[in-house]
């Protein structure tokens, strides 16, 4: 600022400390709290034309999210969003609007989108951003590192509500240049940035290549992170996260050691990062699922105990997962934390038969389906939780409104254009394996013709030959349960067809368009590079 901060009563201070978080990459917040207080003594006492009200503005709204990380107070959101909405009335449409104004206040309504899921707020983030970038500024490399990630994390944030694939491409597109560009603090924000945006890219689509290089940036942020950095958390459950991913696809039992070693490092940090808790214990359930096959459709209809869960570590985790989810009552996470806690519930009781806990599961599987919109991709996700409990209770307690609850929730995933592939096709799978068991003939046959018709689904073209014969083999019983439903319904010619569309996926994609771009990219690397780009959007 200048010498004019020394005429306002606390703004001094508030910069130096300000300042000094900036300067330590995010390590040294301890004295945020205090900056806040002081920038909004120095606010109510500045007159309304005073050059640096902008930028106090700018610098108290940074203050107040990074306070809201440490303690999930949502109201210091909804302040710091009023205040800056506030200075840019007053300031007027021709006022110029500093870089860091406007890049803070987009920070805040990306942090409250990913609390309440309100679109306004993440298209307001992007509207900001956007208009940065088209007023032509002339901007330093810091500044241009720190807008391209930033946009590129709110567009991916819009992705996981919409579904919309041209925001995800362009999303990684803007977060490698940015990492590219990147260096000294910025360059560790800007790889768990990528990392992020890499990871939710894999689970959608199940490119290895991006599980690989996702695991590797986010090891790097964790290693490289000061113990006293206010995102650690974030970054520590962002690694489990990853590392329980690298063990359900690899089978790697280290992976899931480190995961297990993660979280637990994880348990002594959240009292100063309240606002990722919901998501932290949410998480930390998936890797009940895959140890157990909690989420396995035989276990559903068959009273399977083959795989028993740890038991400790369930009784570890319910607690926390009910308080998680009390806390995130009302907010965007409600849902994910309620479909965590129907998890751990279903694996207890996969070990003990208890009513008590089927009971439970039930209840928080649906309400978490009730308290997600219907055009949310990730209500597939608790739609199957909600599957699996409503089949164990009808399975034991042969409750007909269950049977159809069930068919419905499973009916609906795998309808969801929007859902990720492998959710869907087990949701089909899931179904059909219920219309057999129960001698529904026709709905068997109907559902077989949607489950195979699935199958092209996770070996679109842009994937590599391995990648979709790893996904093709998570999905292998479809086509023989298909063939079995057309058999049980006095069909052969239908039971072949089925089976042979499920074994002819792959041949049916060579037949189809060619996926081998090294000729092309010998020619025009630039076009070759257009090609893939736009068979992922189209994927």
């Amino acid at each position: 600022m200048s010498d004019a901060d020394d005429h306002v009563p606390g703004l001094a201070e508030a910069q130096r400390v300000y300042l000094a978080y900036i300067d330590s990459g995010g390590a040294d917040a301890s004295g945020l709290r205090q900056a806040a207080s002081d920038y909004r003594r120095a606010l109510s006492a500045m007159p309304g034309g005073h050059p640096l009200r902008l930028r106090a503005t700018a610098n108290f709204m940074a203050c107040l999210r990074v306070l809201f990380v440490g303690n999930g107070d949502a109201a210091l959101l909804d302040e710091a969003i009023d205040r800056g909405r506030r200075e840019l009335a007053r300031a007027g449409a021709q006022a110029p609007v500093p870089l860091a104004f406007s890049m803070n206040l987009a920070g805040v309504l990306n942090t409250r989108f990913q609390r309440t899921g309100n679109l306004a707020d993440v298209d307001g983030a992007i509207g900001l951003y956007r208009a940065v970038v088209g007023c032509g500024a002339s901007l330093r490399p810091q500044e241009c590192v720190a807008l391209m990630s930033n946009l590129a994390f709110t567009m991916r944030a819009r992705y996981e509500v919409t579904g919309n694939v041209a925001d995800l491409t362009e999303s990684v597109e803007l977060a490698r240049r940015a990492y590219e560009a990147a260096t000294g603090h910025d360059r560790l924000k800007v790889a768990y940035i990528v990392s992020s945006i890499l990871t939710l890219r894999y689970r959608h689509f199940g490119d290895s290549d991006d599980l690989t290089e996702a695991q590797r940036l986010a090891t790097e942020v964790v290693a490289q992170a000061p113990r006293s950095h206010v995102e650690l958390a974030g970054y520590l459950a962002h690694l489990a996260a990853l590392e329980r991913d690298v063990f359900h696809r690899t089978g790697d039992g280290h992976a899931r050691q480190r995961a297990g070693a993660l979280y637990e490092r994880l348990l002594h940090m959240l009292g100063t990062a309240e606002s990722i808790r919901p998501v932290v214990m949410a998480n930390w359930t998936l890797m009940l699922e895959t140890a157990t096959g909690v989420l396995d459709p035989a276990q559903w209809l068959k009273n399977d105990v083959s795989h028993r869960p740890d038991l400790g570590l369930v009784a570890l985790m319910l607690p926390r997962l009910r308080a998680a989810a009390r806390q995130a009552e009302g907010t965007a996470h409600q849902p994910r934390a309620l479909a965590a806690l129907a998890r751990a519930h279903l694996s207890l009781d996969t070990a003990q038969q208890s009513d008590n806990d089927l009971w439970s599961a039930v209840e928080a599987a649906t309400a978490a389906v009730r308290g997600t919109p219907f055009d949310h991709p990730d209500r597939a996700q608790w739609q199957v939780v909600a599957a699996a409990a409503l089949l164990t209770r009808w399975n034991r307690h042969h409750r007909d409104a269950d049977l159809e609850a069930a068919g419905e929730q499973l009916t609906a995933a795998a309808q969801n254009h929007l859902a990720s592939p492998a959710v869907r096709i087990q949701a089909a799978h899931a179904l059909l394996t219920v219309r057999m068991a129960t001698g529904d003939i026709v709905g068997a046959d109907a559902v077989s013709r949607l489950a195979v018709g699935l199958l092209p689904l996770v070996t679109w073209r842009g994937a590599s030959r391995p990648d979709q014969e790893f996904r093709l083999a998570a999905a292998a019983d479809i086509s023989r349960d298909a063939a079995a439903a057309a058999l049980m319904g006095g069909s052969p010619t239908n039971a072949v067809e089925l089976n042979e569309a499920g074994r002819a996926v792959l041949w049916t994609g060579i037949l189809h368009g060619r996926s081998d771009l090294s000729a092309v990219r010998t020619a025009s690397p630039l076009l070759a590079d257009e090609l893939t780009r736009v068979r992922r959007a189209l994927a």
